[in-house]
């Protein structure tokens, strides 16, 4: 799992047909010791209703297809929890 933030929304008139009722969103990964952006963003499927704004996991490969109850999407990167916090102890060390 991977951590990030929604930092955006897509709308589309037309997609593959295991697309229906999931949500793409623009996610952008976040470093969980300081909360700071890394990286670019990105597009991803949306398995748990988050909202712009919202601190996510996500899950991405193989694993991210398999996020949605009844059926494989075709993703490469998956919303799959909504964060409520991060606590990462001070005396953590790299």
């Amino acid at each position: 799992m991977f951590l990030a933030k929604v930092i955006g929304i897509t709308w589309s008139d037309h997609k593959h047909y295991s697309y229906d009722g999931v949500e793409i969103k623009i996610i952008q990964d976040l470093n969980p010791e300081n909360g700071e952006f890394i990286g670019k963003p990105f597009f991803a499927m949306d398995a748990v209703g988050s909202a712009v704004g919202e601190t996510v996991a996500y899950e991405i490969s193989f694993q991210a297809g398999q996020a949605f109850e009844h059926t494989t999407v075709l993703t490469d990167a998956t919303i799959t929890a909504i964060i409520d916090s991060v606590d990462v102890d001070k005396d953590y060390r790299k």
